[in-house]
């Protein structure tokens, strides 16, 4: 199903870079994520077989009625292929295309305690001229690391978790390998 979202998040986007409305197609795509992902019975609602079609185009018109015609007509072309289902996964391809045409990395940093707003902005600033690309970072606690970082991106991670490495000095005790 991958290859069916980013086939309609392909089509929206290339339409949007047409129009040049990348920025405004993209934040009004995130808004529709924060609601369909809340409130799954639209969802449901707006795949169902039972409800004429007409009647889900309009209820669509109606509930979405300040969103971009092209919004809704993603929303509606989904609605009639009974692939609503498929909308936030829809999102989430449009916003990689929308951060690989900006040059945007997403990186999200775990660690045990929240960092300080000078730790963030450093750590911002370092990973930009590591990697070329403006980063739009995410935090978050989890106790559970005991202390150190995790860094994830969309296609890698690197722990340097006070947990991970205790686990790897366990396994090594545990295995008698002292190297």
């Amino acid at each position: 199903m991958k290859s069916l979202s980013l086939t309609y998040a392909h089509s929206l986007f290339s339409l949007a870079e047409d129009e040049g409305l990348i920025e405004k197609i993209y934040e009004e795509l995130k808004s529709l994520f924060e609601i369909f992902s809340e409130n799954s019975e639209y969802i449901t609602l707006l795949d169902s077989p039972t409800i004429p079609a007409d009647e889900r185009f309009e209820l669509i018109d109606e509930a979405f009625a300040p969103y971009m015609e092209y919004v809704t007509n993603l929303i509606k072309i989904l609605c009639e292929k009974r692939r609503v289902f498929l909308l936030t996964d829809c999102i989430k391809e449009y916003e990689k295309l929308y951060n690989e045409k900006l040059g945007i990395k997403r990186v999200t940093v775990i660690t045990a305690t929240p960092l300080s707003e000078s730790l963030k902005e450093k750590l911002v600033n370092k990973l930009e001229k590591e990697w070329g690309k403006k980063i739009d970072l995410t935090t978050k606690v989890d106790k559970s690391i005991l202390g150190g970082i995790v860094l994830r991106t969309d296609n890698s991670q690197t722990d340097a978790s006070v947990r991970t490495k205790l686990e790897l000095i366990k396994a090594q005790i545990a295995s008698n390998d002292f190297r």
